[in-house]
């Protein structure tokens, strides 16, 4: 089939579009709402005046996305869908611009190529359905390389301000990404502009210019929040395992990850948009990883910005492989992707089994039971209680010793009352807690846990993926 037919030239857009609408749509409830997902969902609840409370505490990098959010949820509403639904709609205006970037490197087919890998990969549906910035990142990273590809080609005013506009708008919902995808594209340009001497050194400054306005965002989120360390203190340092696991980390699956990889170095040519492309698809990874090495901030969707350019290359070595190649290379992605599309749909597919609450507690609830959560956790202390919250419907166990909800008066987690001094001599209490622990009390005050301790033994446990649950029973001497 001919590329310059109309009803290709409209395949080429619609079908990528369309793909990535129907896996954004499949099984959009399915998984529960993980930690992340439950900050936000309780950031949005929150009155004007408590999210900035909050903001000076605790999450100030995250508040721009919040703010819209918040805005989107008082006409939508807080359920799962409607939460996830805004992220879908930028993975699928992602996949379109991905497929106009193609089609400007390498005609109607690259373009549908570069869409329909995009649109396909498990990370972008994994995105597609959280309810954090991350797709929108997505989609800002996708239109900032296209406005700094059309740059390169021909400088103007109107581009200058696209790209500043896109790499404003990436930084703002997540700096990190934001300054790792513009230092990405300061690598591409240096190496564009090298064989083009007066001619290349305009462009360069005109590109300082645009990406020095765009990133104030970025760095005026990275000031304030400076201080708070608590959410990256509980990231590992970059070894040899966190290399391996690398494309299963990005990718949401190794063997995909792997073959997006390798055929994006394949893809990478001499020409200009191609060095742009491999400069924002390479650069902010390997910065990240270095980083990581000496920094608490190897994680892997903090270079999500790689994804629409590495799409890109990847579908220029298949278009460059021949039609029978890339027709075989897509077909064996996209079968290498259908087991990580089913798990990450599963109820624990965003890996926190938050139903299960009301699963295990629902039916066991008796009168004059209460419930407890532990005092710290190293990354997702708030969640038990929001999972509580939110799955466990009435009636159920109180929340004895909460004398203040979590993110209020710029704390994030509830405050409680002093060494569980409320707790009362309820004849049955429930722990809910993030890990899979022996020891339910493990992460508890130590009074509170020396309370607990004393007149209660643990009589039956559930473990889940990023959620236990105990039932501690009265002990006869009390």
């Amino acid at each position: 089939m001919s590329d310059t037919r109309p009803g290709w030239a409209v395949a080429s857009w619609a079908v990528p579009a369309l793909v990535a609408l129907v896996l954004g749509l499949w099984r959009l409830t399915g998984p529960a709402l993980w930690a992340d997902e439950l900050a936000t969902w309780g950031a949005v609840r929150l009155s004007w005046s408590q999210l900035w409370q909050l903001a000076g505490s605790v999450d100030a990098v995250l508040t721009p996305y919040y703010v819209l959010m918040k805005v989107y949820a008082a006409v939508a509403g807080t359920s799962t869908a409607a939460l996830r639904l805004p992220s879908v709609a930028a993975i699928i205006v992602a996949t379109v611009v991905v497929t106009a970037l193609g089609r400007r490197l390498g005609g109607t087919r690259l373009g549908l190529l570069a869409g329909l890998l995009f649109a396909i990969l498990p990370v972008t549906s994994r995105y597609a359905q959280e309810a954090r910035s991350y797709a929108l990142v997505i989609l800002g990273a996708a239109v900032a390389v296209w406005c700094l590809v059309r740059l390169l080609e021909e400088p103007s005013r109107r581009r200058l301000t696209g790209y500043a506009a896109a790499v404003g708008f990436v930084g703002l919902l997540h700096p990190l990404n934001g300054l790792l995808m513009l230092a990405g594209h300061a690598v591409a340009l240096g190496w564009w502009q090298l064989p083009r001497r007066a001619e290349g050194w305009r462009t360069a400054r005109r590109w300082a210019a645009a990406a020095g306005v765009g990133v104030l965002p970025a760095l005026a989120l990275a000031v304030w929040g400076a201080g708070q360390t608590a959410q990256v203190s509980w990231i590992a340092l970059v070894n040899l395992s966190a290399l391996q696991a690398f494309p299963e980390r990005l990718f949401h699956s190794a063997a995909v990850g792997g073959l997006v990889l390798v055929l994006a170095v394949l893809g990478v040519r001499r020409a200009p948009a191609y060095v742009c492309l491999a400069g924002a698809a390479f650069v902010p990874m390997a910065l990240l990883l270095l980083a990581g090495t000496h920094l608490h901030v190897w994680v892997a969707r903090y270079v999500l910005v790689v994804l629409p350019a590495l799409a890109v290359l990847a579908a220029s070595a298949l278009a460059h492989a021949g039609r029978s190649s890339a027709v075989v290379a897509f077909c064996l992605a996209a079968v290498l992707s259908c087991p990580a599309h089913v798990a990450i749909r599963a109820h624990a597919g965003h890996s926190q089994d938050s139903y299960r609450i009301a699963a295990v507690i629902g039916p066991r609830y008796q009168p004059g039971d209460v419930v407890v959560f532990p005092d710290s956790h190293p990354s997702i202390p708030w969640s038990p209680r929001d999972i509580y919250e939110r799955y466990l419907p009435a009636p159920r166990p109180p929340d004895v010793l909460r004398v203040a909800a979590q993110r209020t008066d710029g704390r994030f987690l509830a405050t409680e009352c002093p060494d569980a001094s409320c707790l009362g001599t309820p004849p049955r209490v429930w722990v809910v807690g993030a890990d899979p622990v022996a020891d339910p009390l493990r992460d508890m005050a130590p009074g509170k846990r020396e309370r607990i301790n004393d007149g209660y033994r643990s009589v039956q446990r559930w473990q889940y993926p990023l959620l236990s649950i105990s039932l501690l029973e009265r002990t006869t001497s009390q």
